[in-house]
């Protein structure tokens, strides 16, 4: 059928045939010249130089030494947690020991109650100065140092250091040094201060601290290391035969009456064991000691004196006064902990241990985090004088 265009034209079904002398046009698309530089080839990349076999060697030993070092400090921590298992099952990790990688090497720890602060006492690894830090509440903390009584540079041992609301007490030889408390805790970071006055003793001090109103010091004893006068050398009173103690602990009485806090002769004494680092006094009258020489496992010893009656007199240099032997007969807690344990310092029903096996002199307390200060709870159990089996923790 045909139809009509829009003109009006009759179209027929037959397509129209083209000439074949008409040109077809056909639009391309041009596309740009590429550059040389844009050209790719299709020859391959030159491959890199293969590794030297020595760089190769050197690259192994690394990795093997790394991960011997990883197996080891692993090894060290799952040795040394598994052996003192008890005593970290029972300890909280407190807070850094200051100056543990400058090579400071604390000795004792203390806590001022007045002003909130930790203060810590030791020596530097290099004979130089011997600072005590002291630690803020906020955290802060602040390296000061003392003066003697002269006035001359202290570089002593710092075993100890403790107070009480008015005074500030440092170890020395042959006794301690007394300085201000309330100057000593506003003391600036890097500032020293002079001690007021120097008390003497029997003997040089390796431990002190304040309990209870009462001032305790003693003196520590290790074969041929460090030893102590023959009369302080004392037969224990348990029955073990041999057994002896070959340390001393006076208690000194304080009076408000007394200039420095504490009277110059003990009330009683004590005969103590071996290798004591620290002392802590609870209110119920047991006395908790810190004990540990070298590489050797430290241990926190309790006895209750509760109720004990003195085992004969001691003579100080200035007066005869009644003696308390401790020994199995009282002692209720031997506690393993790590080694080289130094003071301690009860605060808020806890036993706060310092300790230097992290320190740069000694290092290996580094590969298992000894450079903190931990705590354990103190020992709160009634437990009878005599006969009472020692609790093996």
């Amino acid at each position: 059928m045909n139809d009509k265009d829009k003109t009006g034209n009759q179209t027929t079904d037959q397509p129209t045939e083209q000439s074949p002398d008409t040109a077809i046009e056909i639009e391309v698309e041009s596309k740009p010249e590429r550059k040389p530089s844009d050209q790719t080839t299709d020859q391959p990349t030159e491959p890199k130089p293969p590794m030297s076999k020595p760089l190769k060697i050197t690259l192994i030993v690394i990795g093997i030494l790394i991960g011997i070092v990883i197996i080891a400090l692993i090894a060290v921590n799952v040795f040394v947690r598994s052996t003192y298992a008890t005593f970290y099952d029972q300890a909280e990790q407190e807070f850094s020991i200051p100056g543990i990688d400058s090579g400071f090497v604390p000795q004792d720890i203390d806590y001022y109650d007045v002003g909130e602060t930790w203060l810590f006492s030791g020596y530097m690894t290099d004979g130089s100065r011997s600072p005590v830090y002291k630690r803020y509440v906020n955290g802060d903390t602040f390296e000061v140092y003392v003066n003697d009584t002269d006035g001359k540079p202290y570089s002593g041992h710092g075993s100890a250091i403790t107070s009480n609301d008015k005074f500030i007490y440092l170890t020395c030889e042959n006794g301690y040094l007394v300085f201000n408390a309330e100057d000593f805790i506003s003391l600036p970071d890097g500032e020293s201060i002079t001690a007021v006055e120097k008390m003497d003793l029997d003997f040089t001090p390796a431990f002190m601290n304040i309990e209870n109103n009462e001032l305790y010091v003693g003196n520590f004893y290790h074969p041929q290391a460090y030893e102590t006068p023959d009369e302080h050398h004392i037969a224990t009173l348990d029955g073990q035969e041999g057994a002896m103690n070959q340390a001393v602990m006076y208690v000194y009485g304080s009076n408000e009456w007394f200039q420095y806090g504490f009277s110059s002769t003990p009330v009683r004494a004590y005969s103590i064991p071996d290798r004591v680092q620290g002392v802590c006094a609870t209110a119920d009258e047991k006395l908790i000691f810190s004990t540990s020489y070298g590489l050797a496992s430290s241990h926190i010893l309790t006895y209750d004196t509760k109720g004990m009656e003195p085992d004969g007199y001691f003579s100080t240099s200035s007066c005869d006064v009644p003696l308390f032997i401790l020994d199995a007969r009282t002692q209720v807690e031997n506690l393993e902990a790590p080694p080289m344990t130094e003071g301690i310092e009860t605060h808020e029903g806890r036993i706060f241990i310092c300790d230097e096996s992290a320190t740069n002199k000694y290092i290996f307390g580094k590969l298992y985090g000894a450079g903190k200060v931990f705590s354990i709870p103190i020992p709160e159990d009634e437990i009878s004088l005599m006969g009472k089996p020692v609790v093996q923790r």
